[in-house]
């Protein structure tokens, strides 16, 4: 483990040279959680995480996000959750070789931790991931086989589930297509 800390340092620093974020001041997090978990949340959400210890700000899709794992049964040692800019940048607002060159580390960040099960955190991350279109409303909530044994759920960005249970309550279609997705998680990896 202590050449794998290694490595994500000279990521976590590369990550802090790509064109988008070499001039500004922001601090670089790789992720929260248990690295060497079997779940992986991946999300493009500056409100998923403060700092690599769970910390969370109040009322945020962070927030709402490891509050629901805990409930279903998610355990902060089974999960890493992670952002595809790793700072306070939205990917989509990047340009493309910052795209390519952050993919490139998520990447390398995958096959450092080696997850059982990726959680795409929306549209996005799922095109990404899996490189093509990707038709949410039909394949939303499926597990797929990705890379290696590696399988890959698609649900709903926490964010975007939050804002759905906060404007329509408990009862929401979104929230509760969010709140199943993750029991699908959680029997998931009880089956490995």
């Amino acid at each position: 483990m202590e050449e794998i800390q290694k490595i994500l340092e000279e990521l976590k620093f590369e990550i802090g040279t790509t064109d988008a974020l070499k001039d500004t001041k922001e601090k670089i997090v790789l992720g929260t959680g248990n690295f060497t978990g079997n779940v992986l949340f991946i999300g493009d959400d500056v409100n998923l995480y403060i700092d690599e210890n769970f910390k969370v700000k109040p009322g945020s899709s962070g927030e709402f996000l490891i509050k629901l794992c805990d409930i279903v049964g998610l355990l902060p040692e089974d999960y890493y959750i992670t952002t595809l800019t790793k700072s306070e940048k939205n990917y989509r607002e990047l340009e493309e070789k910052d795209k390519r060159d952050l993919k490139e580390y998520l990447m390398v960040q995958i096959s450092l931790m080696n997850p059982k099960v990726i959680v795409s955190l929306g549209q996005d991350v799922a095109e990404l991931l899996l490189e093509r279109e990707f038709k949410f409303l039909q394949e939303k909530g499926k597990v797929m086989n990705w890379k290696g044994d590696i399988k890959l759920l698609v649900t709903y960005d926490a964010n975007f589930a939050k804002k759905s249970r906060d404007d329509g309550g408990k009862r929401a279609k979104v929230a509760v297509d969010f709140w199943g997705d993750l029991k699908t998680i959680k029997n998931l990896i009880e089956e490995i």
